[in-house]
Parts: structure tokens; C-alpha cells; sequence
């Protein structure tokens, strides 16, 4: 070769070189746990699907968006890795015990989640794309929260608790099982004291409750009359309880203000407080303590894996969610 070319193509290179664009920043990672990564963006998944992604939380018979405050951000994302982190330490006793999980398993799983995404109005692609999360990064946490429980039950086959510890269960929440006293009430939801007041002369001049309720009422319950159904007394915010279990059955309040609104309430029923016997309450008692013991198995177990395992936590990377 002529050393003239050999310069033009050594020139050549160099400025390819130079105009190469630069591989990206490594993902930063929140935590190593034996040896899997989490990247922060998992975490920060995690918080999305607090505040959106999960759906719609029920309070008090009022649907609500899930409240993430800023400042509570490093101690929620802190949780939430804890999660992640036992997780990738389950999955990997999983794999090293030969367990698997099939397709079918999974494709079970993705439809159930499509089911509940459903269920709170929207598709799995919505929430998927809600979450900025694809399908198949789905599939793989799906796949791997599976194989975690899978060996969690096999290490933690929990026995039925003999009759000694069921009653002894009911002794320590006996209070859980007696029923407290119930109201069923009906409720109007308005935005403004003038329209409730408007709504409560109409009714004491024999309008129909539930009309109204139905026409004018904002909660999710106002399609069926207002109807709240059947509540234990300290279930409902404190304004509730002491407009409905002051009222006797068919008598409406006043106008009662809270955070949400302006209501009127009708009571329609009352229920009093009622003491239960463990002879009464029995398969509860054995679900309940059974489960008790489980749970109490599981957190040995994670204990026990915590002891062996090599976690590093990256507490500067940490600050990067919001």
C-alpha cells in the first residue's frame, strides 16, 4: 500500500472514531443482592404503581387516587427495595434448587393481572404503558415472583394448629371476632352546604331519598340510592359514625360537613353489638391461625436467607427517585 493511502485511511479511522458517539451510562442500580442487580428503575416502577398503576383506592366508600408525598419518597423507595431485594433472594434459592415455573403458570398469572387491570377500567397495555413497563419485562417479574413463592411454600409447609393453639389464637383476638354494632345508611354527596340544605327541605317535604341520591349524589354509591350498606361503627370517618348511629332507622341528618363535601344521611337499620363463641367462630379461628403460623414461618425463613446472603445497598443512588 502507498503511504499516502495508509495516511488517508489511518485519518479516515481516527475520525470515525472521533464522531462515534459514546456507549451509554450503565443503568444506576439501587442494590446488588447475591449478586443480581436492581436498578432504580425498579424502584421507581414500584412508587409509579402506588400512585397510578395500581388503581384506584376505595376509602370510605369514596374512590381515590393512591397520595405519594414527595417527602416520603426515600423512605417509601427504601421499603419498596427491601421488597425487591428479598425477592432476587428467593429467586435465587429457587434456581438453586432446581425449581422452575411454566409458561402456563405464568400466562395464569398475566391473565389474572389483566383481569384486575380490567376491573379498575382500564387494559394491561394501559396500565403496562402507565407503568413504562412491556410485556415482557411483565412476563420475567411475574415468572420470577412466582418461583419465589413456589419455594417459599415448599420451605414452609405449614401444619393445622392443634385444638390448644386455635383456642388460645381466639383468647389473644377475641375482640376480632365479636360482631360490633352495625348502621345501614344511605347518604347524598354535594359540593356546596347550599345544595345539601336545598336537597334536605326537599326530602322533609317528601321527596324520595334515594331519588335524589341518584340525581344529585357525587360517590361512587350515588347509582344505587346512596345506599353505603351494612358498616361497623369506627369503620367510616368519625363524622359518619356520629350523624348515622345518633339517627333511629328512618330518620335523616342534618347537613354534615367532611373533607369530602356536604351529606345528608338516612338510617335504615341498626344492628347491635354481638359476643361470639369459639365454637361459633371456629374455621375462622383455625384460617386465621393457620395463616398466623405461615406468615411467622416465612419470616424465619427470610431471616435465615438475610444471615447467608451478600446485600449492598446504594444509598447515593437511592436520591435519584421521585
Amino acid at each position: 500500500m502507498r503511504p499516502y493511502v495508509f495516511l488517508l485511511l489511518s485519518c479516515a479511522l481516527a475520525a470515525c472514531n472521533r464522531n462515534k458517539a459514546p456507549p451509554p451510562p450503565p443503568a444506576p442500580v439501587a442494590a446488588v443482592a447475591d449478586g443480581t442487580s436492581i436498578p432504580v428503575s425498579a424502584v421507581q416502577r414500584e412508587i409509579d404503581r402506588l400512585r397510578h398503576g395500581a388503581g384506584t383506592a376505595v376509602v370510605d366508600g369514596l374512590e381515590e387516587p393512591p397520595q405519594v408525598d414527595a417527602k416520603d419518597v426515600p423512605r417509601l423507595g427504601r421499603a419498596l427495595l427491601d421488597g425487591l431485594v428479598d425477592r432476587a433472594l428467593l429467586v435465587n434459592r429457587a434456581k438453586l434448587a432446581g425449581m422452575t415455573v411454566t409458561d402456563a403458570e405464568v400466562q395464569g398469572a398475566m391473565d389474572s393481572l389483566a383481569e384486575s387491570a380490567r376491573a379498575s377500567g382500564q387494559t394491561l397495555a394501559e396500565r403496562l404503558a402507565q407503568d413504562g413497563q412491556t410485556p415482557e419485562a411483565l412476563a420475567e417479574e411475574t415468572r420470577d415472583r412466582l418461583l419465589a413463592e413456589k419455594w417459599v411454600a415448599e420451605q414452609t409447609r405449614g401444619e393445622r394448629p392443634s385444638a390448644a393453639e386455635a383456642r388460645a389464637y381466639f383468647e389473644s383476638h377475641r375482640s376480632e371476632f365479636d360482631t360490633p354494632e352495625q348502621a345501614h345508611a344511605l347518604q347524598i354527596l354535594v359540593t356546596t352546604a347550599e345544595e345539601a340544605k336545598s336537597l334536605l327541605d326537599q326530602i322533609r317535604k317528601g321527596a324520595s331519598f334515594e331519588d335524589l341520591a341518584k340525581s344529585h349524589g357525587q360517590s361512587p354509591d350515588a347509582r344505587r340510592g346512596g345506599d353505603l350498606g351494612w358498616f361497623a361503627r369506627g369503620t367510616m370517618p368519625k363524622v359518619f359514625d356520629e350523624a348515622c348511629f345518633s339517627l333511629k332507622p328512618g330518620q335523616v341528618s342534618g347537613v354534615v360537613q367532611s373533607s369530602y363535601g356536604y351529606h345528608l344521611f338516612k338510617l335504615l337499620g341498626r344492628r347491635p353489638p354481638k359476643k361470639r363463641s369459639l365454637d361459633e367462630v371456629q374455621k375462622e379461628v383455625i384460617r386465621r391461625a393457620f395463616l398466623e403460623k405461615k406468615a411467622q414461618a416465612e419470616r424465619q425463613l427470610l431471616d435465615q436467607v438475610h444471615k447467608s446472603a451478600k446485600v449492598q445497598i446504594d444509598e447515593p443512588a437511592l436520591q435519584l427517585l421521585r
